[in-house]
């Protein structure tokens, strides 16, 4: 792949308007070359071609057609079916916000 389609124009996008803080209060968007776009989309699809029969049938991230909304669907679904069942429903919920930014990168790649 070319350096030139590696390269991205990174606009920083407000979450509020007006922001306040540079850390917090701004997305970092990452412009790339359409080349490297239609090249990811391609090798995507191969990929997905590959193991996409593999996949749990509960994976709803990152497909196409499939989103968070798809995936509280079906866990609403699941809850209701044990509820009329007389089964109860225990939920644990946890806040992940920003959990990616606070691994350790170096340790992730090692992993």
């Amino acid at each position: 792949m070319p350096s030139l389609w590696k390269h991205a124009n990174v606009l920083p996008i407000p979450k509020v308007n007006p922001p306040k803080s540079i850390e917090s209060d701004l997305r970092p968007i990452s412009l790339t070359a359409t080349v490297s776009k239609v090249l990811e989309a391609i090798v995507g699809s191969w990929i997905l071609d590959i193991v996409g029969s593999q996949l749990d049938n509960h994976q709803f991230g990152a497909l196409k057609g499939r989103s968070t909304t798809h995936a509280l669907v079906d866990i609403l679904h699941h809850w209701h079916k044990a509820l009329d069942e007389g089964q109860s429903v225990r939920v644990p919920f946890v806040d992940y916000a920003k959990a990616f930014d606070h691994v350790d990168h170096d340790v992730l790649l090692q992993k």
